[in-house]
């Protein structure tokens, strides 16, 4: 437990303080508080600023070096690296579409465990369609609060607000079309579940309106051409902001008629698609047993080699030759999908039988998936009721091109096993840095 939390649960013991379960009654944004408010965590977490940054450096490092593959590895052909990772015809067409020179700039937001000492990577999540991307507004709510503003005035607590590095990235992002002025962004969405999604659009939506960015949602079969120029509701658009991952495209028929107009726009220059679907190549857990494997055959440089063993746990594709050590070692590894999302298709070694692990990797062995050893989470004490309880946080840690662009904080208790999802009762949190001299 570091100083700041030591000094938050001190100040603040039980339930007759002023803040120790002030969480749950955040003065949110009003639809942001709509679609997250019975959700959130009683307190914030906190972390050394240098500590936070460096995994960032390091994340960007890991990302850098994922970029590198088919140079490194495959003689510069993307396909070769697509068809290595297992990705279906279909989606490496899309990857592999756009020429280097005009791939969107990096956007990503990886999920990390702290394991008490620092940060180690979880998985790497790219592309436009990242959830948190509002979560400033609960580290808003916070200040907000006068005896929390004390406490936070008190340790210097700060936060780097992801919805104005959004707004930075998207003015730079639509310079070419707008001059540098606020873009309008048509948010575009292709799943059949749209409607499910549309309050978490909303509250992006206002919350970046704070910001100076006008965002419209839209089924993407709902952009208008005319004059030269995409419409949503009649207003011309700057940037279209792609809502749909790269799996959900290739299951729908008509994807590629409907974003026909949008690239067709793009070629001349009066909107910018964001973002390209290579950033599913990026995300592919592929990728980092990839990494993972350059780096135990000595293959990076003395300064690569340092940022990977700080954050990237060992990760292997699942071949039938590493069939022998995934059984012994059961104990100590996950299975996960190469692509996918939301835990699925994950199987925990350690939470299984020798027998269901078995089935697993045989099961696992059809199709495209990575083994990657476990990383055991450091626990948060979190005020509960008359007494605490231990939650397991998931630090999702934005770095966009122009550096680190905030975190978005996940959290269970520690026996709800280990996928941290809506489905295991997780909840929500932000994080405050502070400066710490050692």
């Amino acid at each position: 437990m570091n100083r700041v939390t030591e000094a938050y649960l001190a100040a603040f013991p039980g339930t007759s303080g002023p803040l120790p379960s002030v969480g749950r009654e955040l003065p949110l944004e009003p639809a942001f508080g709509g679609v997250y408010g019975t959700r959130m965590l009683s307190r914030p977490l906190f972390v050394p600023d240098a500590v936070l940054r460096r995994a960032a450096a390091d994340l960007r490092t890991v990302i850098d070096l994922v970029a590198s593959l088919p140079d490194r590895l495959f003689g510069g052909d993307r396909r070769r690296l697509c068809a290595e990772l297992g990705v279906d015809a279909r989606a490496t067409d899309l990857a592999c579409a756009v020429a280097a020179d005009a791939r969107t700039p990096l956007y990503a937001r990886p999920d990390l465990y702290h394991d008490g000492t620092g940060f180690r990577l979880l998985e790497l999540n790219a592309g436009s369609e990242l959830g948190g991307v509002d979560w400033a507004a609960i580290n808003d709510a916070y200040l907000r609060l006068p005896d929390f503003g004390r406490f936070a005035a008190e340790h210097d607590l700060r936060h780097v607000d992801i919805g104005e590095e959004i707004a930075t990235y998207l003015r730079r992002l639509a310079a070419p079309v707008t001059g540098g002025a606020d873009p309008v962004v048509a948010l575009a969405d292709i799943s059949k579940t749209m409607a499910t999604y549309h309050a978490n659009y909303v509250s992006f939506v206002e919350h970046m309106a704070d910001r100076g960015i006008d965002i419209r949602i839209t089924h993407i079969a709902d952009l208008v051409e005319r004059d030269g120029r995409l419409h949503v509701d009649g207003t011309a658009v700057d940037v279209v902001m792609r809502y749909f991952t790269l799996e959900e495209f290739c299951a729908e028929p008509r994807a590629e008629e409907w974003l026909a107009p949008v690239l067709r726009a793009q070629d001349k220059g009066s909107v910018v698609f964001f973002a390209s679907f290579d950033h599913g190549i990026t995300a592919n857990k592929g990728s980092l047993a990839l990494v993972s494997q350059l780096h135990d055959d000595g293959r990076l440089s003395a300064e690569e080699a340092a940022a990977v063993d700080r954050i990237l746990p060992w990760t292997r594709r699942l071949t039938p030759a590493l069939l022998p050590r995934c059984r012994a070692d059961r104990q100590r590894l996950v299975l996960k999908p190469g692509s996918g999302s939301s835990g699925a298709g994950v199987t925990a070694g350690w939470e299984v039988t020798d027998a269901e692990w078995e089935r697993a990797l045989t099961t696992a062995l059809t199709g495209s998936f990575v083994v990657q050893e476990r990383v055991t989470g450091a626990p948060e004490t979190v005020p509960d009721g008359d007494g605490t309880s231990d939650w397991l946080p998931v630090w999702g840690v934005f770095v966009f091109e122009q550096g680190y662009a905030g975190t978005l904080i996940r959290v269970s208790r520690v026996d709800a096993g280990a996928v941290v999802n809506e489905a295991t009762g997780s909840a929500f949190s932000c994080a405050f840095t502070y400066p710490d001299p050692q």
